[in-house]
């Protein structure tokens, strides 16, 4: 059986660019916190605090369609640029993800 993978990137240099398995069938929110990638989510992935907020920069159709919650959470312009919540994204294949420092989430609110 193939394997996929999520890369991520951020401001940062310690996880910019690092790679890890894509555990299919599980959120992203549930495969970041698997690799001990940090999130700023506060509902525990109920899609309710729009803190696990991330951007996908390629391979959107890799993913599930959004879903009502996020919809709720994000306009619609957001959806266009990417913009998901990873505790409702379910991937299919490898992604790339970017995510967001606090302030750039708490900006976006």
């Amino acid at each position: 059986m193939k394997t996929y993978a999520i890369t991520f990137f951020d401001d940062s240099e310690s996880l910019s660019g690092q790679t890890f398995p894509l555990i299919r069938g599980k959120t992203l929110l549930n495969n970041m916190l698997l690799h001990s990638v940090v999130t700023h989510s506060k509902c525990g992935g109920k899609a309710i605090c729009g803190r696990c907020r991330i951007k996908i920069l390629s391979q959107q159709d890799h993913c599930n369609k959004p879903v009502e919650e996020e919809k709720l959470i994000l306009n619609e312009s957001q959806i266009e640029q990417g913009w998901r919540l990873a505790c409702q994204v379910h991937c299919l294949r490898d992604i790339q993800v970017y995510l967001p420092s606090v302030t750039e989430i708490e900006k976006q609110s």
